[in-house]
């Protein structure tokens, strides 16, 4: 170390304190990078790696990018798991005595990723968890926006991972004590971080926000996420907003695995083109806008009252084109103010950011001046549009600012007096160039003499090759370039002048800086105000987005009924129906009486089964976010949860068979499942041998229609299961339609009342031209395997299923998770005061 460069000492001095990152360090216009970091990213970047002396006659391996265009490299590694600390010059090079100081000013990793480019239309989370023995409390933070959200899950591992997945963590927060248990599990989702922080204390700023909390894990999770935050980013962050509690009582509680599976959000196959539910209900103008709806979709609502209110906003959107086709129009011109709030609070704005502030907040005024006029919005009289904060903008800032801050323009003249000056100066040293330029002319009669500029040499006088002897030594011409069809001098009344204006053009940018970052701070105590329009505009345009949906032909506004009946009459999945298919889409219907709980639906393979039971799904999820639903009539009780397991998706963890990945999402659904619950099993048990899979079928069904009693559509191949019908209340069949003639099949895609005679599985079969041989001993086997069917059928009896207690089950959940080597006293009677009250409350 003690021969080692100045400048590579400083390096070590900061790379040491900062291990695990990719180090960028600056230097002059470039960030470069040193040694193994410079190795690793001149890979994944594809750079060039260089070297450069580090004393000691050794050379340092590096690479480096202009600072200028760092961010899609850091955007790169970001992306593949990478941690990156940016390292600023701390004060101005030219200014410096000695070595340029240096520091970190950001850590950049997965889940603190700002970057205006990312994707715009979802959120990116980082989140902290804090073990209180009965559960996990989760503190889940959207930096880009600010959004904080508070979460209590079950203590368990699956849960976790659960939760993961479905609200796109890329980063998790332990603390440093966490078993190697948990770890192991979280390790196996892709494109996770994990992360440790032990600080938990929460800093006078951020009480406010957190001040309706009560839960003491829920504030330790918070504390820890913000003490993290806060070493990643090196500032207090102003742009959080007021922690929410997730209160899952508010909204339909849709799993990972049902998102995935209904493709809400993602197709089941990345590079299909299959549409997705968010993909065709996202007509909005804005990210904001997207990312609202979005969120509407993964939470659809489930108080009557929440649904009304919107359904009532999206219903006066229906009615009224011209309002809405405004609205559409104003929402346009509507910025990210969301991210543009989070750039402004680490003082990471641009001027464009702020034209761009200023521009949204008038069409913000816009859009609330239109709502005015519509009964359905007499509320946003209450919206606040920032008058002041738009004169500030409107009287300082130019219409066609620069990229940054550092190039000037960005004021309007007449803001401020001495910028006045500086470009006084500036303009009219350019009018008086010209007017020397004419006198030169003149007084030496070299016609085609030029005065020009260029940043090695400043301001000098061109002349020609050709009139080169007319420059004569009266002139006072000093020869500074030769090129090859001219030569350039200076003089000393050009130089003098040159002095003159170049101070006032660096003086006048330095002072736009300056000014640009004061402005900043000013418009920083506004954050809160301008979250709430963010939040207003994001509204509208979502709204605006379900009623251009509502408006098409066909959509009807859905009703809600008390009682568990489901009435759907002539509904078409929402999805093909707008799709350019070659066939036409058939509609289907639902009726299912209060007394109903299990629909066994049978039919061939390719016959609709599985599109109509997703179209029951998204018929419902779209009702319950308050838009219309494409059908005849819909009246329908509201879901609290929906389940569903679809053969077609894949497990995302990997090195699990496809009949475990379906066992456990069947028991997601028989565990949590309650009677205002919806579960839609395709094939279920098909995954195990043929009479595994028939009994664990039937013994689900017994289980949904006697304990869970929630509605359910169960579509099998196992024909068996139709005669429970028979003997089970609560329990009917459906069957998709086909036509057969002459062993020739046409799909009908109508679901009717009644059971399929068979499973046409070899008439698909001869669809798909399948040997003669194989289709001829196909039948044989069939009437062999048939005859030893009804043998077994008849032994299938049902059974009474004796059920435990859900508090019991709950309970011994609680007990089962506690390790008696860690637990404190007082955690213990800590939870033992909860178990009490969960088995008073259950009596």
């Amino acid at each position: 170390m003690e021969k080692l460069t100045p400048m590579m000492k400083q390096y070590f001095d900061v790379k040491n304190n900062y291990p695990d990152a990719l180090l960028f360090y600056r230097l002059g216009d470039f960030y470069e990078l040193f040694y193994e970091d410079a190795k690793l990213v001149s890979l994944e970047c594809d750079l060039v790696l260089t070297s450069r002396g580090a004393g000691n006659d050794q050379k340092a391996p590096m690479c480096g990018v202009p600072h200028h265009a760092v961010t899609p490299y850091i955007q790169k590694l970001i992306g593949r798991g990478y941690k990156v600390a940016i390292v600023e010059q701390m004060e101005d090079p030219a200014l410096a005595k000695g070595i340029v100081k240096r520091d970190v000013i950001r850590i950049i990793t997965p889940g603190t990723v700002m970057d205006e480019n990312a994707d715009e239309k979802s959120e990116i989370y980082i989140a902290a968890v804090e073990d209180d023995i009965t559960g996990y409390a989760i503190a889940a933070c959207e930096m880009a926006s600010g959004k904080t959200v508070l979460r209590r899950i079950e203590h368990s591992r699956f849960e976790l991972i659960q939760y993961c997945l479905k609200n796109n963590i890329r980063e998790i927060v332990f603390h440093s004590q966490v078993t190697e248990r948990v770890l192991n599990r979280m390790r196996e989702i892709p494109n996770l971080m994990i992360s440790f922080c032990d600080e938990q204390k929460i800093d006078g700023y951020y009480i406010p926000l957190i001040e309706h909390v009560q839960r003491e894990s829920l504030l330790t999770a918070y504390g820890r996420l913000i003490n993290y935050l806060q070493s990643t980013q090196f500032k207090t962050l102003t742009h959080l907003q007021r922690a929410e509690i997730d209160d899952v009582q508010t909204y339909c509680e849709l799993d990972y695995s049902t998102i995935t599976n209904l493709e809400l959000l993602a197709p089941l196959r990345p590079n299909g083109k299959n549409l997705t539910l968010f993909s065709y209900m996202d007509r909005c103008k804005s990210a904001m806008g997207s990312r609202l709806l979005r969120s509407w979709i993964e939470k659809p609502l489930t108080q009557i009252s929440d649904i009304q209110y919107r359904q009532s906003q999206v219903k006066a959107l229906v009615e009224d084109f011209l309002l809405r086709d405004q609205l559409i129009q104003h929402c346009k011109g509507v910025y990210d103010l969301q991210r543009i709030c989070a750039k402004i609070a680490f003082r990471s704005a641009i001027p464009q950011d702020m034209i761009r502030l200023m521009r949204s907040l008038r069409q913000i005024a816009l859009i609330k001046h239109s709502l005015l006029s519509s009964p359905s919005f007499a509320w946003v009289e209450k919206i606040e549009t920032l008058k002041e904060l738009l004169g500030l903008l409107e009287n300082r800032l130019a219409e066609d600012v620069p990229a940054t801050a550092k190039e000037g323009g960005i004021f309007l003249d007449g803001y401020n007096e001495l910028l006045d000056h500086y470009r006084d100066v500036t303009t009219g040293g350019n009018r008086w160039l010209l007017e020397f330029e004419n006198q030169e002319k003149e007084r030496t009669g070299i016609r085609n003499l030029k005065v020009g500029y260029n940043r090695v040499f400043g301001y000098y006088i061109e002349v020609s090759k050709g009139n080169m002897g007319l420059v004569k030594d009266e002139f006072g011409y000093v020869r500074k370039q030769t090129l090859t069809n001219a030569e350039r001098y200076i003089c000393e009344k050009l130089k003098s002048k040159e002095d003159e204006l170049l101070h006032a053009k660096e003086r006048a940018i330095r002072l736009e800086e300056e000014l640009f970052n004061e402005m900043i701070i000013e418009v920083a105590e506004y954050l809160p105000k301008i979250q709430i329009l963010a939040a207003f505009a994001a509204n509208v345009d979502a709204l605006c987005a379900l009623a251009q949906i509502s408006s098409q032909s066909g959509f009807i506004l859905p009703t809600f009924v008390e009682d568990r009946s489901i009435h759907i009459e002539e509904s078409k999945h929402p999805l093909l129906a707008s799709s350019q298919l070659k066939h036409e889409v058939i509609s289907n219907s639902l009726e299912m009486k209060e007394q109903d709980i299990v629909f066994v639906l049978t039919g061939p393979n390719m016959g609709g089964k599985s599109t109509y039971m997703r179209q029951i799904a998204l018929t419902a999820i779209m009702a319950q976010m308050g838009c219309y639903v494409l059908a005849k009539k819909a009246d329908m009780p509201i879901f609290d949860r929906i389940f569903t397991r679809m053969g077609a998706s894949d497990d995302i963890l990997g090195g699990k068979s496809t009949f475990m990945v379906e066992m456990n999402e069947a028991n997601t659904a028989l565990q949590k499942a309650s009677e205002s619950s919806l579960i839609l099993f395709d094939e279920i048990g098909r995954g195990t041998s043929t009479y595994d899979g028939m009994a664990l079928a039937q013994a689900i069904i017994e289980y949904i229609a006697t304990i869970t009693k929630a509605k359910t559509i169960f579509s099998t191949h196992y024909h068996e299961l139709t005669a429970l019908a028979d003997s089970l209340p609560g329990v009917s069949n459906v069957f998709v339609q086909v036509f057969e003639k002459d062993e020739d099949i046409t799909f009908l895609y109508r679901v009717k009342r009644g059971k399929a005679d068979k499973s046409y599985g070899i008439n698909v079969a001869r669809l798909a031209h399948l040997p003669d041989a194989v289709i001829h001993r196909a039948k044989d086997l069939l009437k062999q395997l048939e005859s030893r069917r009804r043998v077994v059928q008849q032994s299938l009896d049902v059974v009474e299923i004796v059920h435990i207690p859900k508090h019991l089950e709950d309970i011994k959940k609680v007990l089962d998770a506690i390790s008696i080597e860690t637990i404190t006293p007082l955690q213990a009677l800590t939870l033992l005061d909860e178990l009490k009250e969960k088995s008073k409350g259950a009596k």
